[in-house]
């Protein structure tokens, strides 16, 4: 693959705080959070039509960085199946 590859749509998974930039293992080192911004940009600059910037409820610092009008956020839907679904305890032996 081409070193500037460009995509119709790129998902970026896992831009959560403490994934990205990692805070494990980084001693906070500005040259190594500037590295994971650069990588960060890299991926999303791959993007054609649709870029999709995927976190839990607490996103990185590099998504707080975007300016808002270029946001579009979505909240997954919640089914009546999910809403009304009970956890059961099963056994091995059930199985059996």
């Amino acid at each position: 693959m081409e070193k500037s590859a460009l995509f119709p749509v790129v998902f970026l998974y896992g831009m959560d705080k403490c994934r990205l930039p990692l805070e494990i293992g980084t001693a906070d080192t500005g040259a190594s959070i500037e590295e994971e911004r650069r990588l960060c940009y890299v991926g999303m600059t791959r993007a054609q039509e649709e870029l999709l910037l995927i976190c839990g409820q607490k996103s990185s610092c590099f998504l707080q960085e975007i300016p808002e009008k270029y946001i579009k956020r979505e909240l997954p839907e919640k089914t009546e199946d999910e809403e009304t679904k009970k956890t059961v305890q099963m056994s091995l032996f059930d199985f059996i």
